[in-house]
């Protein structure tokens, strides 16, 4: 019952989203009444602290495959509004369910919001919920590109988002829709469903289209595209040296169609492009990129969420602190935190805490206006609404890894030619 408040205050969102017209007031009302009315969510954003805020624009990590006194931090003490799980958190489809269930009641408790949970489900080596933890084995992109068959790719990514909506994640970091037309690139590879810009195209958006069919948020990353680089920006920062109209042709291309397709989020880079920056900052710390490109030029109106702020690409050239208030500065929305390099496989409370005193301190300095946070919170409380996160219920448990799901599968194999 805890969510029906906010939900019947936030579920006006999403009919607003989809264009029909509320109903006209009964009485005259002052001009900001008829804004309140007329608005449901700056209801909402008018009743948080900046605290509760900047909670809404961090995605961090947990330990642990159970509810641990840290998460209960993160998620009450630090007001933390987003979760990704990585493999140190799964064991079993029920065990990921209750994980989820138990992070959402304490989120709800402490925040009256829900969280997004998420986490990479792309196929291949990166695939967080595992076979080896019962869920259906996916395969990588480049061998569903491989089918060249949309229609069945759809079906797969229904599959895919099926299994996650099961166990109560509700956001893929998936579609990756990077080109892979550079045959040394060490990150992506087998990641990209192929190596040209119509096969990316057209597989990923199948794949998104599946996962839309099955309530899940999907998100296209590593935009502008991390398919041409020779370094892998887990430790590094990574160059594309290409000119704009090949980076047009090839890189941005599929990025265009997801956004005409209706991408829920996109995942910037760690990435340097001279051409679309002569500053040479990544594209996660880029306004020319996030905020001219993505947003002005493509006309992006969605969520864009960071890649892990704990990966080298970032963490080379600014600390947690300024990394947090450049990225927002740049255009960008939430803040992962998911893991840093062995031996602290897991992003710690402490990072989170410094991305947060980061961006709090830069409000108080005046670095980062009101409005700047709110126009981002907006943009996720409404994806929130949308999806109606929070209300996750098991349905479907008993299908996840289960033999309609393989069917699945094994047809992806054979029309890829894989035995």
């Amino acid at each position: 019952m805890r969510w029906l408040g906010l939900w019947g205050i936030l579920g006006l969102v999403a009919i607003l989203s989809a264009g029909a017209p509320l109903p006209a007031p009964q009485v005259a009302r002052s001009d900001s009444a008829r804004a309140s009315v007329q608005d449901p969510l700056q209801q909402r954003l008018d009743t948080m602290t900046i605290e509760a805020k900047i909670g809404q624009l961090l995605m961090a990590g947990v330990e642990g495959q159970g509810l641990t006194e840290d998460a209960r931090y993160l998620l009450g003490e630090l007001q933390v509004g987003n979760v990704v799980l990585m493999p140190r958190n799964i064991d079993s489809p029920p065990q990921v369910f209750e994980l989820t269930r138990e992070l959402q009641t304490v989120a709800w408790d402490a925040q009256g919001i829900g969280l997004l949970i998420a986490t990479d489900q792309e196929g291949g080596l990166v695939q967080r919920l595992r076979v080896i933890d019962d869920f259906t084995p996916m395969p990588n992109a480049a061998v569903v590109g491989a089918t060249e068959q949309p229609d069945l790719v759809r079906i797969f990514g229904q599959m895919v988002g099926e299994e996650m909506r099961a166990v109560g994640v509700n956001m893929d970091l998936a579609p990756v829709l990077d080109v892979n037309d550079n045959p040394t690139n060490p990150v992506i590879g087998p990641r990209a469903f192929g190596t040209t810009p119509e096969i990316v195209e057209r597989m990923g958006l199948a794949f998104l289209a599946g996962l839309h069919d099955a309530g899940i948020i999907a998100t296209g990353k590593h935009f502008p595209g991390h398919g041409n680089t020779n370094t892998d920006s887990h430790f590094t920062v990574p160059v594309v040296p290409k000119d704009r109209a090949a980076l047009d042709a090839i890189e941005l291309r599929p990025f265009r169609a997801a956004i005409a397709a209706g991408i829920d989020a996109i995942m910037p880079a760690h990435v340097v492009y001279p051409a679309l920056d002569p500053s040479v900052l990544p594209s996660t710390v880029s306004r020319a990129i996030v905020t001219d490109l993505l947003r002005g030029e493509l006309g992006f109106g969605g969520v864009i969420i960071s890649d892990d702020m704990g990966m080298a690409g970032i963490r080379e050239i600014y600390p947690p602190e300024e990394a947090a208030v450049q990225a927002l500065l740049a255009g960008q929305d939430i803040l992962v935190c998911a893991r840093l390099p062995a031996p602290s496989p897991a992003c710690p409370p402490e990072m989170v805490e410094q991305l947060r005193a980061g961006l709090l301190q830069a409000v108080s300095d005046g670095r980062i206006s009101a409005t700047r946070i709110d126009e981002s919170v907006r943009r996720v409380l409404a994806l929130k609404a949308r999806y109606q996160i929070g209300q996750a219920t098991g349905e479907g448990l008993e299908q996840v890894g289960g033999a309609e799901h393989l069917r699945i599968v094994a047809d992806i194999l054979e029309a890829a030619g894989r035995p």
